[in-house]
């Protein structure tokens, strides 16, 4: 997770309710040569950085006046603005489940993209032989919609979450919001103690590892914000790591978080792996 600097006071989103207007659907219907295609959707969510909200709020309203259809399918959230596109995380009922879940936050809302990437590839590491881990969980919200979305119990995996689930002053990562509840580590055990097959380890990374780590791993997710223990957990996953194993590094593709990758991709390449930085800000490793 990024840190935040201004929000919008909620989220909006429009899927598949309202017909495109006839100022462009003729284009739209010359495009698709008569066949059917979808209704727009679009979603306006927090963006990270932002300095000045009220200017960037008067340049989206820019845009939108600007755009071919007038936003109608705009997506603007998680530091990402496109348009025409299908967005089809939006059309995903259960990525819409979490849009529309009152107990998610605007920020958990608002890195849906990520959430559908993540949750695609790691579905595509049910079927590669070894375990799930999460390095930096947070709160568990990312490592909840794996369980929720797939039946690790009945593949026979497990689900390794570690995180320090506190910050101190002088420390180095990123200090969240959450991380000043003194019951961090508590309410996270709580989340999972119906899923026998999830532990979840407190401590620094890679010195927790001592507590338990994976034989082998068929699905990693980094998020630690800083490289230094990602640099610890990177160099104990590539090794375990089997084939058709995928590794996704949140920070990978972020400027502000540059030090990550500038760190990791040595490692990387001692592997013998390449490493795919997405739109979202993510890295896509595949064994």
């Amino acid at each position: 997770m990024k840190s935040e600097n201004a929000q919008p006071p909620a989220m909006r989103t429009r899927l598949g309710v309202e017909e495109p207007d006839d100022k462009w659907s003729g284009q739209m219907d010359e495009q698709k040569q008569g066949r059917k295609g979808l209704s727009p959707g679009s979603m306006i969510g927090s963006h990270f950085n932002i300095v000045d909200q009220e200017k960037f709020a008067s340049a989206i309203q820019l845009l939108k006046e600007s755009l071919w259809d007038k936003g109608a399918t705009l997506f603007s959230a998680d530091n990402l603005i496109t348009w025409n596109k299908n967005l089809s995380f939006l059309r995903d009922p259960f990525c819409y489940g979490i849009l529309t879940d009152e107990h998610a936050s605007l920020s958990e809302k608002s890195i849906i993209w990520r959430t559908y990437i993540l949750l695609h590839f790691a579905e595509f590491a049910c079927a590669v032989e070894g375990d799930f881990a999460e390095f930096g969980c947070y709160n568990g919200h990312t490592a909840l919609q794996i369980v929720r979305k797939l039946d690790l119990g009945a593949l026979g995996k497990r689900l390794y979450l570690y995180d320090l689930f506190e910050w101190k002053e002088g420390d180095a990562h990123t200090r969240h919001i959450g991380l000043d509840n003194p019951n961090m580590y508590e309410d996270v055990c709580e989340r999972f103690c119906a899923f026998e097959f999830v532990r979840v380890i407190k401590g620094s990374v890679p010195g927790s590892f001592e507590q338990g780590f994976p034989e082998k791993i068929a699905f990693a997710h980094i998020d630690m914000n800083h490289p230094d223990p990602e640099v610890g957990a990177l160099k104990a996953i590539l090794p375990r790591l089997t084939r058709g194993g995928v590794v996704i590094l949140d920070d990978y593709g972020w400027w502000g978080y540059s030090p990550q990758k500038v760190a990791l991709d040595p490692i990387i390449r001692e592997h013998g792996l390449k490493v795919l930085e997405l739109p979202t800000g993510q890295g896509l490793l595949i064994r």
